[in-house]
């Protein structure tokens, strides 16, 4: 009796002993595979946190580049205003010369037939004069017209040298 109750001791204590071991194994199998999935977590982590960072740089240097080809287009806008601006005021240059060209032709046009006028208002005075078919009353009518034609001759002077001055 003894023998089957120190068999049975050695086979409690052999399968208790089992068992312990197996539950050692079981937590070692569980504290590795927590381990494993903690450092997975921690890897996952860490890949995460890096794309972000690698997004967000990626991001950044994106916006860089708008911002730099918003600067490129706003300087070629303003290069482009600047040219037509140019091109404007060329044309009204040359607008303003063509009319300044053309008040000086009229100014001698208007100088030459004011010369004229006088001319064939003297003429008149001298001939008519001599021949006698004057009166005095005409004839003082005569000198004032031409003395009024002088004074419009050097005003029209007067007028073509500011004309020529500003040209």
């Amino acid at each position: 009796m003894k023998k089957i109750v120190m068999a049975v001791m050695l086979v409690a204590f052999s399968a208790t002993s089992l068992v312990a071991q197996e539950e050692k194994t079981e937590k070692v199998e569980k504290t590795e595979t927590t381990e494993t999935t903690e450092e997975t977590l921690k890897a996952e982590e860490a890949a995460k946190i890096a794309a972000a960072a690698k997004a967000e740089e990626a991001a950044k240097l994106a916006e860089k580049a708008a911002k730099q080809a918003e600067k490129e287009q706003k300087a070629a806008d303003k290069k482009a205003k600047k040219e037509t601006k140019e091109i404007k005021n060329k044309e009204k240059e040359a607008k303003k010369a063509a009319k300044l060209k053309s008040s000086i032709a009229k100014q001698n046009k208007n100088i030459s037939k004011v010369e004229r006028k006088i001319a064939k208002q003297e003429n008149k005075l001298s001939q008519d004069s001599a021949a006698g078919k004057l009166s005095p009353v005409a004839i003082e009518k005569l000198k004032s017209s031409i003395a009024k034609s002088k004074l419009k001759l050097v005003k029209e002077k007067v007028k073509l040298n500011k004309l020529e001055r500003k040209q």
